[in-house]
């Protein structure tokens, strides 16, 4: 894992300003920082070694025929197939890196050879013949590449303090992309907090020509949930494609580390790490007396004989963790379980330089409680497309006086099903600030600024586009959600902490090799993840899957009403920029008590967040 950067221009000087920037990403690799120029193009790495640890794969690196250079942060797990397939072609090879597998696989295939990586990657390379730059980011968007077009210039980085620090320019706040953080509490489609900076989608290829600056993207992968209702997948075969990628990512020239949430996807992950090697394990938790997670991370770690790390957050200071989540993210960043992530990351780090997680598994195999509405929206047959009123009026209202309590669950699901298709798209996406708690606490400018009600059309619409059925829109927008939410989020912890993150379950190949899954092989109506938990069982850890699926959230609520959190409320609502955006009567009822503050916590803290990414770059 890796830092990377660059600068297209005229007009300065290259090596200061690259050295400039790679100082601001020392962090995303401490073990070495190099920078070449070519006449008007600057490129700078910093390097976290992981495979091959000598001199001779640090970057920039140049093909042996001197036209292609790359910087390249990622891992390639296949690297070696890979090497010999294109060592057939006639490829020579200096070191043992992947970074050079994958600079002689563009040089003969193109952005196409990606298509063949097993791993995760975020690039750049300069054709001298052409003089054109190519950027190019993973299918998942696990690692970011930010690029700015200022002025006679062009800029790119890993992070967005390495563009910042070389743009002289204020920087212009993009209302409209504010509009979707104080919903979801992040930036989606491209756009960051400043208007002059954009992110460089996923499974994408910008090449951008060093004379003109003129520019072109092109698609070459893309990644899609396609649903059937045929039999179910042999789950002997995701199994053992599970396994097979769990190998590929314990491939590494340091040592590797497990995350143990004591959840279905860690605990997976670390049964199938430990059988051929004593792994560490890791937990945290928040100091509570009673926690079954911690509890069902020691029974798995002493079933795989892992040794286990577990430590406990306690109540931070809300200032501190404040100025913590902007220097991490340098825009805002509401994701509050980026805090447990950041802190089990730093102590990770003191002992490795790499970890192993189970993310992605909800997004791959239906994981999300939100997934069996969808699936009995299916069994209804009330897609979007069917606009009439089907009489389920008698059934609804015996199921809701049931008194089983499963059977009232599914009166509730079914009454949340039956609403028109606007609302039944906005409760499902349910979030901070929604156009209508927007429309109610916001000023008419604050309201006019963030797009009034223009977002939520945007992403139902979106949604509607992201499939052929309730199941499948709705597994492709998580997959969204994964890539600008839990991917920057995992991204930015870690690399804080000079620390890479694998995840099996996000292999593109074995989600290639496991193909149109069965809707009710995936999700049952009162049971998510079937098919994982069946791994589960088969491998003598069923007491995992009685367990109900918790995220990875600390207690904000509990801290929100500690002293430090009331302090860092009462300066929120005295924030000059909060306050241009939303009515103190708001803010006032939002904070009035304990009770208000757990209420509102999530809107409470993205407007926290917001308030002093505010303060930290205009005052």
């Amino acid at each position: 894992m890796c830092g990377i950067a660059g600068i297209i221009s005229n007009k300065r000087n290259l090596e200061a300003s690259l050295h400039s920037m790679s100082s601001t990403l020392k962090h995303r690799g401490p073990d070495n920082q190099s920078f070449k120029v070519f006449d008007n193009l600057g490129m700078a790495h910093t390097r976290l070694s992981i495979i091959d640890l000598s001199n001779d794969a640090n970057q920039p690196m140049t093909d042996n025929n001197g036209r292609f250079t790359i910087i390249f942060n990622g891992e390639i797990y296949n690297y070696k197939e890979l090497k010999n397939d294109l060592i057939k072609e006639g490829c020579f090879f200096n070191t043992s890196s992947d970074t050079e597998v994958i600079l002689n696989g563009y040089s003969i295939h193109g952005s196409q050879f990606f298509r063949k990586v097993r791993g995760f990657f975020a690039l750049a390379i300069y054709d001298s013949r052409k003089r054109t730059l190519t950027l190019s980011r993973d299918v998942y968007g696990k690692k970011p590449i930010y690029y700015s077009f200022a002025g006679s210039e062009f800029l790119f980085a890993s992070e967005l303090k390495a563009i910042r620090s070389e743009i002289d320019a204020t920087i212009k706040i993009n209302y409209d992309a504010i509009s979707h953080y104080l919903w979801k509490g992040y930036f989606v489609d491209g756009d960051t907090i400043d208007s002059s900076i954009q992110v460089l989608h996923p499974g994408v290829s910008m090449e951008v020509n060093l004379d003109s600056l003129e520019h072109h993207t092109h698609s070459f992968d893309q990644i899609e949930i396609n649903l059937s209702h045929g039999k179910s997948r042999d789950i002997k075969q995701i199994e053992s494609e599970l396994e097979k990628s769990i190998n590929y990512r314990m491939i590494a020239d340091v040592p590797i580390s497990f995350m143990l949430s004591g959840g279905i996807d860690s605990s997976l992950v670390s049964y199938f790490g430990s059988k051929d090697t004593h792994i560490d394990t890791y937990y945290i938790g928040y100091g509570e007396k009673e926690d079954q997670f911690r509890d069902l991370s020691i029974y798995v770690s002493e079933r795989i004989r892992s040794n286990h790390h577990i430590h406990d957050l306690m109540l931070p200071d809300f200032a501190k963790i404040l100025d913590m989540m902007i220097d991490i993210f340098d825009e805002p960043f509401a994701d509050y379980s980026a805090i447990p992530s950041f802190e089990i990351y730093k102590i990770i780090s003191k002992k490795t330089k790499v970890a192993i997680s189970g993310d992605g598994a909800d997004e791959i195999f239906c994981g999300y409680k939100d997934s069996r509405l969808f699936l009995l929206r299916e069994y209804l047959n009330f897609t979007f497309k069917d606009k009439g009123q089907i009489n389920y009026l008698d059934s609804i209202y015996g199921l809701l006086n049931s008194r089983n309590k499963s059977m009232r669950y599914l009166g509730y699901m079914i009454s949340y099903l039956m609403l028109n298709e606007g609302h039944f798209s906005a409760t499902t996406f349910r979030g901070g600030w929604n156009h209508n708690t927007r429309k109610i606490s916001m000023t008419t400018e604050g309201y006019q600024l963030t797009g009034k009600d223009n977002i939520e059309k945007k992403e139902i619409l979106n949604f509607i586009n992201s499939g052929n059925s309730p199941m499948e829109r709705y597994l492709n927008y998580e997959l969204k959600k994964l890539t600008y939410d839990f991917l920057v989020k995992v991204d930015r912890t870690s690399m804080a902490n000079s620390l890479e993150v694998r995840s099996p379950f996000l292999d593109r190949k074995m989600l290639e090799m496991l193909p149109n899954p069965s809707i009710r092989s995936m999700v049952g109506i009162f049971e998510t993840k079937k098919e994982l938990k069946k791994i589960l069982r088969s491998n003598g850890l069923d007491k995992i899957t009685r367990v109900k699926k918790e995220g990875f959230t600390p207690p904000l609520g509990k801290w929100m009403t500690s002293d430090s959190g009331f302090g860092a409320l009462k300066k929120l609502q005295k924030n000059d920029f909060i306050r241009s955006l939303f009515k103190d009567e708001s803010l006032s009822n939002m904070t009035r008590d304990r009770a208000s503050v757990v209420n509102n916590q999530a809107r409470l803290w993205n407007l926290m967040v917001l308030s002093r990414w505010y303060d930290r770059n205009f005052e």
